[in-house]
């Protein structure tokens, strides 16, 4: 029987980026068993002469979250042959601008008397962990203001040339281009182009992320059987349940189900850890599947499906799409929440709109919630499903309409009438369900909270303001306070 070889590494793995998950791919490729030393706050400020930005605490559970990860244990010392007489490794893993320095010339000869030999990866180019650095910043100017308007009027910073800070770099979802997307006109072309898609993935570890909705109910219904359908299930007495109608899906399609609850304090627990990784503060929706793809995670689950796009692309926006607007109603409607309601600096971010105007007033509003709501929607998947290392797949950005949206049929009460046609097929037993208001309960998460206390915000600015919009506020006055703590770092 061979020898299972066990495989370690350390780090920091402060402000978690590509780089640290490139080195833990690349070290799990090479071992059976991988072993990631997390170091403590204190040793990192010995090594460093800093404290890191994110506490250990948070720091090993978002390294322990990543599948190719099996065990973490608390880097407390430098000396790695101590580690290995503690936990008898075969490989350590390393960075390649080790392999110089003169202490690991002479460890690799103390471990190769131990049967053990050091691996060197190259860093991955343009990444580094200091400072919230994720990638080079290049040009970008320094705007916290701005950042802070923009983030409040969308719920995503998108304007690449604005920044809250010297090295931090915000990562917006990127949509996949229309170029490359499967022309449909009928429910039987969207039927055959999510086969198409799904075909492309290896389904055998694959879960999906399963609401009471039509959209994920659809992809549900084209896996195999015995696949792990992953609902949220918000605690809070006024929380919408889906897990009931989600398990409809299920038995009707062999699918396993599981229940994930999410709590307040599972937001509030994994808010600094997503913006970390964002570069900016949360996607409202973020923690939510956050906490689902750590279960997913944890299960064995290498990618996940989800079905976000189908309301960008086949008009589930109703209410969005319920009148031709003029340009200012527009602004006006679609602003999440008006910056200077809240921010006592606010920006004038209207330049957004512009390249949607049409005419003199009017407005592509059809084109503005395909490429810009879009972005906002998509991250609140994507940036959780990467922070736990898994890949994904939304289906529907994958195919586009080719054919004018048909206005009359949503307003007459018909949103996604293509997609209706489609779940009637696939299940067609059930009644459509129709489109269910967010299952977060941040009115009364929220309720007890007085607002942020920070200078740059208007005192008592979210007395009139509902639970979402408070909890935009509350995830940018985080953040906030995440900037000061790496500036005294």
């Amino acid at each position: 029987m061979n020898k299972k070889i066990i495989g370690y590494t350390t780090g920091v793995f402060d402000l978690f980026h590509v780089g640290h998950l490139n080195i833990l791919r690349q070290a799990k490729a090479r071992c059976d068993y991988l072993i990631v030393g997390v170091c403590t706050d204190e040793l990192t400020h010995r090594l460093k002469g800093k404290w890191p930005v994110v506490p250990y605490e948070q720091r090993a559970r978002i390294v322990e979250a990543l599948r190719y990860v099996d065990e973490v244990v608390p880097e407390t010392s430098a000396d790695k042959l101590a580690a290995w007489e503690r936990l008898g490794y075969d490989v350590l893993f390393k960075g390649g601008d080790a392999r110089e320095k003169p202490a690991y010339k002479e460890f690799e000869k103390e471990l190769a008397k131990h049967g053990a030999y050091i691996q060197y990866f190259p860093y991955t180019d343009g990444v580094s962990s200091s400072l919230f650095r994720v990638e080079k910043d290049g040009n970008m100017k320094v705007d916290k203001e701005k950042c802070m308007s923009l983030y409040l009027a969308f719920r995503y910073i998108g304007d690449p040339d604005v920044q809250f800070a010297p090295g931090i770099v915000h990562r917006d979802h990127q949509i996949f281009p229309y170029s490359k997307r499967r022309a449909v006109r009928s429910a039987e072309d969207i039927d055959r182009a999510l086969r198409e898609v799904l075909a492309t993935v290896d389904l055998s570890k694959t879960g999906i992320c399963l609401s009471a909705g039509m959209d994920s109910a659809i992809l549900a219904s084209y896996l195999p059987k015995g696949t792990k359908a992953y609902t949220a299930r918000c605690v809070a007495a006024s929380a919408i349940d889906e897990t009931v109608q989600a398990h409809k899906y299920c038995e009707l399609y062999g699918l396993e189900h599981v229940v994930v609850d999410v709590t307040w304090d599972d937001y509030v627990r994994s808010m600094d850890e997503l913006a970390v990784l964002d570069g900016s503060p949360i996607v409202p929706n973020e923690p939510q599947a956050y906490m689902l793809a750590r279960r997913m995670a944890a299960d064995g689950i290498t990618t996940v499906i989800f079905g976000n796009a189908a309301d960008d692309e086949f008009g589930g926006m109703d209410r969005l799409l319920s009148k031709d607007w003029t340009f200012d109603e527009w602004v006006e409607r679609f602003t999440f929440l008006d910056a200077k309601k809240v921010l006592k600096n606010p920006v004038d971010v209207s330049y957004v709109y512009e390249p949607y105007r049409s005419g003199q007033n009017g407005i592509d509003f059809i084109k503005f919630i395909k490429e810009i709501y879009s972005i906002s929607a998509g991250a609140a998947y994507t940036s959780g499903y990467s922070a736990s290392g898994l890949q994904y797949l939304d289906p529907y950005e994958h195919v586009k309409l080719d054919a004018p949206l048909n206005l009359a049929r949503i307003r007459a009460g018909e949103s996604k009438y293509l997609l209706r046609e489609l779940f009637k097929m696939r299940y067609p037993g059930l009644e459509v369900p129709e489109k269910l208001p967010m299952s977060r309960p941040a009115d009364e998460w929220l309720k007890g909270w007085q607002g942020p206390e920070r200078p740059e915000f208007i005192p008592g600015c979210v007395a009139c303001l509902s639970g979402e919009q408070k909890l935009l506020v509350y995830s940018l006055e985080r953040f906030l306070n995440l900037l000061d703590r790496r500036e005294r770092a």
